[in-house]
């Protein structure tokens, strides 16, 4: 009988040396972990700091002064309603396709002409 108080004894230091351990080794964790949280928080911070500076540089009214500032080098031109243009300037599309000028391209094919050809050459 004593030998079992004996193994019993020795197993519960045992037990609470692995205890002791455990708790350590998680206090250590949770410290890297509050490490981790203030190192992402910092982050956090500089990537706002960084995001406003971005806002602040791409502001049109500072960007249209470089423009101006600069529109010879970068050979730029302010944009002018005539440049874009209207849905009446849309073709339309064919109502039925053009049957003579494809059986003219199925011709001139079969006769051996290059329709790619500007000059209208044989590319023999």
């Amino acid at each position: 009988m004593r030998a079992f108080n004996f193994f019993l004894l020795c197993t519960s230091f045992l037990a609470l040396i692995m205890v002791y351990g455990q708790k350590y080794r998680t206090e250590e964790v949770q410290s890297q972990v509050i490490e981790l949280q203030d190192e992402i928080a910092g982050q956090k911070q500089v990537l706002s700091a960084l995001d406003a500076e971005w806002a602040f540089l791409n502001q049109p009214g500072r960007l249209q002064a470089i423009v101006e500032r600069h529109a010879d080098a970068l050979n730029v031109a302010p944009i002018v309603i005539a440049q874009y243009g209207s849905i009446q300037d849309i073709p339309m599309r064919p109502v039925a396709p053009d049957v003579e000028g494809l059986d003219a391209l199925l011709m001139s094919l079969g006769a051996g002409v290059d329709p790619s050809n500007v000059d209208g050459l044989s590319s023999q």
